[in-house]
């Protein structure tokens, strides 16, 4: 008889502002993760503060932040802050979508863990929500 791996399914939130009408390459995340056996919750936030919200009664690993209209770096510094306020500063981040060469030093600095641009391998997405999982609930 095999051995069978006990650890819980890796679950993730991801997210994008009700007012961005994008929503193509959230889906095609959100799709990978759940075929890569990731619970997945998927919402659209009206704050930002919303999202730490859902994150906390979800109890999820990661945060998956998807910008395919600006505000990044706001957005993702108040989310950080709130998750600081929170007492739940380690829980990871992850930013995606078009992000501009710009963003990427200030979304670094905020705490993001990692930032998927346009066009990134769907196997390197799902592999980073995988690790920063496992990282997250000490199993790394």
């Amino acid at each position: 008889m095999a051995m069978q791996d006990t650890a819980p399914r890796p679950r993730v939130l991801l997210t994008k502002s009700f007012i961005d009408s994008h929503d193509r390459a959230i889906a095609t995340i959100a799709l990978a993760l759940r075929d890569a056996a990731m619970e997945v919750v998927l919402i659209d936030y009206e704050q930002p503060e919303d999202v730490v919200t859902v994150a906390l009664q979800e109890d999820v690993d990661v945060i998956g932040l998807s910008f395919m209209s600006g505000g990044q770096v706001e957005t993702t510094e108040k989310i950080v802050a709130e998750l600081d306020r929170r007492e739940v500063a380690d829980l990871p981040v992850v930013v995606g979508g078009i992000i501009r060469p710009f963003d990427v030093a200030p979304l670094e600095a905020a705490g993001v863990k990692e930032i998927f641009r346009a066009g990134a391998p769907l196997a390197d997405v799902v592999a980073t929500f995988e690790r920063l999982s496992r990282a997250y609930r000490g199993l790394a």
